[in-house]
């Protein structure tokens, strides 16, 4: 039974469901029991030869397509338009997740330009947000990546985050350079086309997530 409730409450949600609800939901279970059950679950998708896993993103759970299956799913939506977030947008958000929580002021001066405008994108899509302020002159507000980005991503928490080159390859699709993951690379896919925000890497074990964009903002002349 409690399987079925699991199974439910995750085929209903367009979102992760977030852990402790989801316990709550179930019946009260401990994190030990959650995890117990999506293991079970995700067994018998493996036995029974589904499409589909179980995954743990965002500090929560959702339902994901294995990689093998996205060919097919794109053409679904294939009449989409593809969004696709600018450079700037690009080393901004990089710049962001490596370096949070960080000021504006700080994001102008790594970069050498204004980031008006890419800031205003990537908080319209949210990807980041306002996460506190400075405790220096002026107390300028700090910036964070969000849920949404964790989700965009594929990623169970912040500590997940792979190399930033690994970052942007999961935009447009190239191969990243081989840089430490806690090493900060605006190089790579990053300074070539404009990425497309839809597309996400993944190797052929893993399942992958396939979120919706929103359509691109203007003002990112930097």
């Amino acid at each position: 039974m409690t399987d079925k409730i699991i199974e439910a409450v995750l085929f209903a949600s367009d979102t992760p469901v977030e852990e402790r609800r989801l316990r709550d939901i179930a019946g009260g279970l401990t994190a030990a029991e959650l995890y117990d059950a999506v293991d079970d679950l995700n067994r018998q998708y493996e036995e029974t030869g589904r499409t589909f896993r179980i995954v743990e993103v965002a500090n929560g759970y959702q339902f994901e397509s294995l990689p093998a299956w996205g060919p097919y799913i794109e053409q679904l939506f294939s009449s989409r338009s593809r969004p696709r977030l600018s450079r700037a947008a690009l080393e901004t958000l990089a710049i962001v997740a490596y370096k949070q929580p960080i000021s504006k002021a700080e994001m102008d001066a790594l970069r050498g330009v204004d980031t008006d405008g890419p800031l205003r994108t990537l908080q319209n899509r949210e990807l980041i947000e306002v996460s506190g302020r400075a405790d220096t002159v002026g107390k300028p507000l700090l910036y964070g990546t969000t849920k949404e980005f964790l989700r965009y991503f594929g990623l169970k928490d912040i500590k997940d985050l792979p190399g930033a080159d690994e970052l942007a390859s999961m935009f447009d699709g190239t191969e990243p350079a081989e840089t430490s993951p806690d090493q900060l690379s605006l190089g790579g896919g990053i300074d070539d086309e404009p990425a497309d925000s839809t597309d996400a890497a993944g190797d052929a074990d893993a399942p992958i997530t396939g979120p919706d964009d929103t359509s691109a903002e203007n003002g990112e002349d930097q």
